[in-house]
């Protein structure tokens, strides 16, 4: 038997209507008029021959192929060819083609920080889940740390916006980003591409070998590796400087500066697919993978940022910060802890260099049975990581310093059964099965303070926390096809979530026994189980046009915050009061109009929406206590209209345009939450008023929560021309835009990112026939340096919080920063 390819799967608008039978109505209007408008192109395409729409892009939104232009899902979809042609080899740069996505790392690299239409979760306690989720090549994954994973020789990335119960394993509030790799093809075929990045001294290299072992088994591996100097410039002084200003107040170590260069990682990963297909109704596909990254610290991501418009930046504890600049301009100074202490701290380095290691690997093997009546299909997966690091936190002049080590084993099942029915009635039945194995152990040297006798350490305090989790559900779909232009579908999704919490304080430096707690162990059993139903309405009068209307609901369970700072007053019933969160739901609608036209050579798709979520999970940065709490919001409403096309020039052969346009009004709703370091009474902070007089909370609610642009926009055209031969030139550019947004969780009026505009470019030559290109390509040439996420810097300020007489004294602010113009050189060969 022939051996065959089997594919894995900025002026503010008028504010959308705020009832849901309001929006629908706009929704219905919208459709009908588009559908009046395009009458006489529906008509062309209904009499026109039916061949294969060669601009159709297949996506598996609903677990099924299906052209993006009949699936009834909110989903933005990025072929591998279109990632090529940037470099996109992670979540990050992924963003910036998703307009209202906003993706960044932690401060801390413990975590990330991801964003869709305004719905998302800053992960600042390491065990806290994403409302945002990711599924790799069918492995639901919620932890954050797989932004970091290179993502390379894939077949597509598919972002599904708003609550997604059904079709994607665990379920998710805000949205899943769903990314397949290639499988072996029917022939033998191999890549192999070099670059070269000029601004941070980048090079890498990735490739593949793919084909037939066979008739019935086909393999493909494919690796990426990566090396980058750095992109930003560290500003440390030497350590003549330090000595000069007595950087350490009472401690005579001095800190000298790390690298020249900030940003500095190494990254190698691989993967190797074995696809067996020994009958007509057998599949197995098996995918394993590894990941090696490292670099020099998270802190090389992030900036200081002053309060308030100041010029010089806050002392740290009483010591200056000559080094620091108050800019956002792709400078500041870092420096490694000194190496006395460094010695006697968990997981940091003996130089004492900021890093971070994190070794990760993964195998999913999906097995499909295919029947007449029925298709069954099974989805076994284990994925794990280590990760440590230690992380300069406050620049060079005061040691603020984190070491951590995690770990995670994740093992998940899932069973799918879908009938195949001749008749108008067909079903799908599931049920997924995970457990998780979570630890995450820190040590922080946060005071200064001698050498502990007895513990033989310099650190402040430490503590060890993890959990493990376990998570059941079972799923049901029902799709009903009345006529051939009608289907109805709906089902739920019953879920139980069960995690076992701990967290214990060690003893570390005594000097700070009156501070912090030196043994207090909590354990902690959370036990919840819902229901998310869905139901889908779509309506395809012809080939050009589909129409569709959903209602859903989302979950994303709570739990216990295993990154709580317990103070030396923290008692076993405070520390489990503070730290239990409940889960957050999300319900609401969603239609759309998906249109084919001028002879399939354009598709313009609209979508509207409207979710409510409540007992939103938010987390804040205590810069004065050290700690990192959650809560749960009284709700947050967004609703928005999404547009996006792509044209491709009828006779003009690799002419094409593309663009979207994204508008999303997120508000929080009966929300009072924390006050930011140095919020006083008179700026807002007057909520929550404890014994003392001091108030402890501001209103959230009519605001706009953090990380979400109301608007969003993309626009690209690519060409392609003869220049001698079977040689071509393909020319790309594409200009993206977001309005501002706060990126702080306590949204402080001096932490907005304002609007910018991005360009990307690319110019190609090659010869498909002979397997080889050349290409110039050019990243954010604007030069935009934005900021994604931040958080009050540690002992720089806060004074005056929740005061009615103190003065107000504002934290400076740790911004993470993304790179700014980047331009790449690049050879790829194709055999």
């Amino acid at each position: 038997m022939m051996f065959r390819e089997i594919a894995g799967r900025s002026r503010r608008v008028k504010r959308l209507a705020t009832t849901t039978t309001l929006t629908l109505a706009a929704q219905s209007a919208v459709g009908v008029m588009l559908v009046h408008a395009f009458t006489a192109d529906v008509a062309f395409a209904q009499a026109a021959e039916q061949a294969p729409d060669p601009d159709a892009i297949v996506v598996t939104a609903r677990r099924r192929e299906e052209s993006l232009q009949n699936a009834p899902v909110a989903v933005a979809a990025l072929t591998g060819a279109k990632l090529n042609q940037y470099v996109v080899v992670n979540v990050s740069d992924l963003a910036k083609f998703v307009p209202g996505m906003v993706v960044g790392k932690q401060v801390t690299g413990s975590s990330a920080s991801i964003f869709l239409r305004g719905v998302g979760s800053s992960s600042l306690s390491a065990g806290f889940d994403q409302s945002v989720s990711f599924n790799i090549d069918g492995i639901a994954m919620s932890r954050g740390r797989e932004i970091g994973l290179a993502q390379y020789d894939l077949r597509s990335v598919q972002v599904m916006k708003g609550p997604q119960a059904l079709f994607f394993g665990k379920n998710a509030t805000g949205g899943v980003i769903a990314v397949d790799s290639n499988n072996p093809g029917n022939k033998f075929e191999g890549s192999l591409s070099a670059g070269y990045g000029f601004q941070g001294n980048e090079t890498y290299v990735d490739g593949y070998l793919s084909g037939p072992l066979t008739d019935t088994l086909g393999a493909r591996f494919a690796f990426h590796a990566n090396n980058t100097e750095g992109y930003f410039r560290n500003t440390a002084g030497t350590a003549a400087d330090m000595l000069q200003q007595a950087a350490e107040p009472n401690n005579a170590f001095v800190r000298d500066p790390t690298d020249s260069r900030r940003g500095a990682s190494k990254s190698a990963a691989g993967r190797l697919t074995l696809l067996y297909k020994p009958n007509d109704a057998l599949t197995m596909n098996l995918k394993m993978s590894g990941n090696y990254y490292t670099d020099n610290g998270a802190s090389d991501l992030y900036e200081r940022k002053c309060a308030a418009g100041r010029t010089i930046p806050a002392a740290t504890s009483g010591a200056a910060a000559p080094f620091a600049d108050c800019q956002i301009d792709g400078r500041s100074d870092h420096a490694r802890l000194p190496v006395e202490v460094a010695r006697t701290m968990r997981y940091t380095r003996a130089d004492g260099k900021p890093y971070t290691k994190l070794v990760s690997g993964s195998s999913v093997l999906n097995t499909q049975y295919e029947t007449e009546p029925v298709d069954i299909t099974s989805i076994t997966a284990f994925y794990g990581f280590r990760q440590t690091s230690g992380d300069d936190m406050n620049g060079q002049t005061r040691a603020i310093w984190n070491s951590q080590k995690s770990t995670m084993k994740q093992f998940s099942e899932e069973l799918r059964a879908g009938t195949k029915f001749d008749g108008p009635v067909n079903f799908t039945v599931g049920a997924y099965y995970a457990h998780v194995d979570f630890t995450y152990n820190i040590d922080s040297y946060t005071n200064v303070a001698p050498l502990d006798p007895v513990t033989q350490t310099y650190a402040t305090l430490g503590r060890n926390s993890g959990f493990k989790g376990e998570t059941w559900s079972g799923f049901f779909e029902a799709i009903l096809t009345p006529t051939p232009e009608l289907e109805i579908s709906g089902g739920a999704r019953y879920s139980h979530e069960s995690k076992n919490s701990y967290e214990q304080f060690l003893p570390e430096n005594s000097r700070y026994a009156s501070v912090y707690s030196q043994n207090l162990l909590v354990n902690d059993k959370y036990r919840e189980a819902n229901l998310s139903p869905q139901a889908t309405i779509r309506w395809k009068p012809s080939d050009a046009v589909t129409a569709y209307a959903a209602y859903k609901e989302g979950f994303k369970a709570g739990g216990y915050n295993i990154s709580q700072v317990f103070l030396a007053s923290t008692t076993l019933a405070s520390a489990l009061a503070n730290g239990r969160f409940g889960a957050e739901t999300a319900r609401g609608f969603e239609g759309g109009i998906r249109t084919t036209l001028l002879g399939r050579s354009l598709h313009f798709n609209v979508t509207a929406y409207r979710y409510k979520y409540a007992d939103l999970q938010v987390q804040f940065y205590n810069p004065q206590t050290l700690s990192q709490s959650v809560a749960n919001a009284g709700a947050l409403r967004v609703q928005g209209i999404e547009s996006d096309f792509t044209y491709r020039v009828p006779g003009v052969r690799g002419l094409d345009f593309h663009g979207s346009l994204a508008y999303n009004d997120a508000e929080y709703q009966g929300f009072i939450g924390q006050c930011y370091a140095g919020q006083t009474f008179s700026l807002g902070c007057n909520q929550l008023r404890n014994a003392a007089g001091i108030y402890n909370g501001q209103i959230f609610s009519g605001r706009t929560p953090p990380k979400a642009p109301k608007l969003g926009a993309q626009f690209g055209s690519t060409l392609e021309v003869p220049v001698s031969g079977d040689i071509r030139a393909t020319f790309t550019g594409d200009v993206t835009y977001s309005s501002k947004y706060n990126y702080t969780d306590t949204l402080r009026p001096d932490a907005v990112q304002n609007r910018f505009a991005r360009v990307d470019a690319s110019v190609a030559v090659g010869n498909e026939a002979q397997g080889w290109r050349l290409s110039l390509i050019g990243r954010n040439l604007t030069d935009k340096l934005v900021v994604t996420s931040a958080n009050d810097m540690t002992f720089t300020g806060g004074t005056g919080t929740g005061s009615t007489t103190a003065p107000s004294v504002l934290a400076d602010l740790n911004a993470v920063v993304e790179r700014g113009r980047e331009i790449y050189l690049e050879a790829r060969f194709k055999f």
